[in-house]
C-alpha cells in the first residue's frame, strides 16, 4: 500500500499542477497540425499580452525591401506587401488577389522582373504582371507550394520550395523541377531536432501520423477533463449530499473513472513519447539535440529524399559563378545543377530556426542573418565577422545557446541606408545615425496575429512570458516530464490493481 500511495501522489499532484497546460498544449497542437484549415483566421493583437503589440517594426513584419523606381519602394515580410514612396510617407497595401488572412500573406521573398513581380508565400507563388493590380497564383505541384525564395539570374527565374528548386522564364512562367543532386557520399540522415519534431507532430508517418498526433491530443484532453471530474466530484457529493441527490454527477464520475483508466492505459506509450519529444524541443533539453544528426542507414540516398523539407534559400554568387543553397542542415554550392552539391567545410552561424537573410555583398562576402545574429561570411575561407560590431566571430565549441543577442528576422536597404529588423527590438539602423522609419498605423493595424501563430506561441510556452519572464522556457519541458511521470505512475497503478492484487 505504501508503494501504491507513492504512485498515487506522483500521479495526482503533477496532474493537478499541469492539467491546464496539458489542455492548452493539446488544443494548440491540433490547431498547429491543420494550418491551412485555420490560415484565414486572425486574432486582434489588442487581446494579446504586451509582448505581442507592435512597436518599431518588431515581430517580423519586414523581411526585405525592393526599389521599383525612383519613387516606389516595396517592403515585404510577415506583415504582407506594402508600397510606399521615396519619402516614406504614403503607404498602400499591395495584396489584392492573395487570400485574406495574415498567415496567407506572410511573404518569404519577393523579386521584381521586367515583366512583373513574384511573391513567395507559405501557401504558394504569386505573380503581379506589369500594369496589373491583382496577384495571380501560379501553378506548382500540390504538396510542394511552400515557397521559400526567388532568385533571378539573367533571364531565368529560380523558385525554391521546401523540397525542390524550379526554374522558368518570366515569359512562360511554366516551372520545371531541377533534379538536385545529393552530395557525394550522402547518407540517409536527419537532424536530431527534426527527428524529434517529426515524431512529436506525427509527420514521420505522413498524414496518418498527423492524425495519430491529433488523436493523442484528444486523449490528453479527455484524460485531463475526466481526471478533474474524478478529483472534484466526490468532494462536491460529500459536502452537499444531504441537499442534492447528484444522480447524474455520480454516473458521470463512474464513467470518468472507468474510461480514464481504460483510455489512459491503452494510450500510455503514445503519451510518453509525446511528452518526451515535446520536452526536448525547448530549452534546456533542446541544447542536447540542436546540433546533432542521426544516420538512418549507410545505403545510397535518393536525391529527392535527401533534400525533402530542407531547402530554405538560394542565391547566385556572381563572383564565383555558382549557386549557394541554404538548407536546414547547412550551406551548399554548385556551379552546375547537374553536378552533386558540395557542402561548405566552414559554416556561418545560423539558428536552429533557420536562415532569414542571405544576401551577396559587393566584396564577395555574404550577409547571413538568423536568430543567431547578423554576420558577414566569406564562403571561400570561412572567415565570419559580426556585421554589427565588425568583430571576428569565433565559433563556440560544445553546447551553445540556440539564440543570439540579435534575433534577425530581416534586412533591407531603404533609400540607400541599411536597416536590420530584430524580432524583439524591431528596426535597427546599421552603420548610420539616421533614425528608424516610424511604423505607419495602417501597416500596424493590418498586421494581425494568425490563429496558427497563437497556437504556436501557446505550444512553445512563449505566451506565458508576460507572467513568468525568462523562465517561461521551462514550462514546456516541465510539462513534458510531468506528463511522462503522470502517465507512468497511472499505468503502474492500473497494472498493479488489475494484475497484482
Amino acid at each position: 500500500m505504501s508503494f501504491y500511495s507513492t504512485l498515487r501522489k506522483y500521479h495526482k499532484w503533477p496532474a493537478l499542477v499541469f492539467t491546464l497546460f496539458f489542455l492548452l498544449f493539446a488544443i494548440s497542437g491540433v490547431l498547429m497540425n491543420h494550418r491551412k484549415t485555420i490560415a484565414h483566421i486572425d486574432i486582434n493583437r489588442k487581446y494579446l499580452p504586451k509582448s505581442y503589440q507592435l512597436k518599431n517594426w518588431n515581430l517580423g513584419p519586414v523581411k526585405g525591401a525592393r526599389t521599383i523606381n525612383s519613387d516606389s519602394i516595396i517592403l515585404y515580410g510577415g506583415g504582407g506587401i506594402w508600397l510606399t514612396n521615396s519619402s516614406l510617407e504614403n503607404w498602400q497595401p499591395l495584396m489584392d488577389g492573395i487570400p485574406e488572412g495574415s498567415d496567407y500573406r506572410k511573404i518569404f521573398d519577393l523579386e521584381v522582373t521586367p515583366n512583373g513581380i513574384l511573391a513567395a508565400t507559405r501557401f504558394g507563388l504569386y505573380w503581379l504582371g506589369k500594369g496589373a493590380n491583382r496577384w495571380v497564383k501560379l501553378h506548382l505541384p500540390q504538396g510542394d507550394e511552400f515557397c521559400t525564395s526567388i532568385e533571378v539570374v539573367e533571364s531565368i527565374i529560380y523558385i525554391t520550395t521546401r523540397n525542390t528548386i524550379y526554374y522558368t522564364s518570366a515569359q512562360t512562367l511554366q516551372f520545371t523541377p531541377i533534379d538536385l543532386k545529393a552530395p557525394l557520399g550522402a547518407k540517409k540522415e536527419i537532424s536530431t531536432f527534426r527527428l524529434f519534431w517529426n515524431i512529436h507532430s506525427g509527420e514521420i508517418f505522413g498524414i496518418p501520423g498527423r492524425l495519430l498526433a491529433d488523436l493523442v491530443a484528444l486523449v490528453i484532453i479527455f484524460l485531463s477533463i475526466t481526471g478533474i471530474i474524478y478529483f472534484l466530484s466526490p468532494k462536491i457529493i460529500k459536502r452537499y449530499h444531504e441537499r442534492f441527490r447528484f444522480h447524474k454527477l455520480k454516473r458521470t464520475t463512474r464513467f470518468s473513472y472507468q474510461w480514464h483508466l481504460k483510455i489512459g492505459s491503452i494510450a500510455s506509450l503514445l503519451l510518453i513519447v509525446s511528452g518526451l519529444t515535446g520536452a526536448f524541443l525547448r530549452p534546456p533539453f533542446l541544447l542536447l539535440i540542436a546540433n546533432g544528426n542521426i544516420t538512418l542507414n549507410n545505403k545510397s540516398v535518393l536525391n529527392s529524399y535527401y533534400w525533402h523539407d530542407k531547402l530554405r534559400d538560394l542565391v547566385f554568387d556572381k563572383y564565383r559563378n555558382r549557386f549557394i543553397l541554404a538548407t536546414s542542415d547547412g550551406f551548399y554550392h554548385c556551379n552546375d545543377f547537374s553536378k552533386p552539391m558540395v557542402k561548405f567545410s566552414t559554416q556561418p552561424p545560423v539558428s536552429v530556426m533557420g536562415v532569414n537573410v542571405l544576401k551577396p555583398l559587393s566584396d564577395g562576402y555574404f550577409l547571413v542573418g538568423s536568430f543567431s545574429g547578423l554576420f558577414r561570411w566569406n564562403p571561400d575561407t570561412g572567415e565570419t565577422f559580426n556585421y554589427i560590431t565588425g568583430n571576428l566571430h569565433r565559433k563556440e565549441n560544445g553546447l551553445r545557446k540556440p539564440l543570439g543577442k540579435n534575433l534577425v528576422s530581416g534586412y533591407a536597404q531603404i533609400t540607400g541606408l541599411e536597416y536590420m529588423f530584430d524580432y524583439d527590438k524591431g528596426m535597427v539602423a546599421l552603420h548610420h545615425s539616421e533614425p528608424a522609419i516610424p511604423m505607419p498605423s495602417t501597416v500596424a493595424n493590418a498586421f494581425k496575429f494568425p490563429l496558427w501563430n497563437l497556437a504556436q506561441e501557446i505550444h512553445t510556452g512563449r505566451i506565458f512570458s508576460f507572467m513568468l519572464g525568462d523562465i517561461y522556457t521551462l514550462v514546456v519541458p516541465l510539462a513534458g516530464i510531468s506528463l511522462v511521470v503522470v502517465v507512468l505512475s497511472g499505468f503502474m497503478m492500473w497494472y498493479k490493481r488489475k494484475y497484482l492484487n
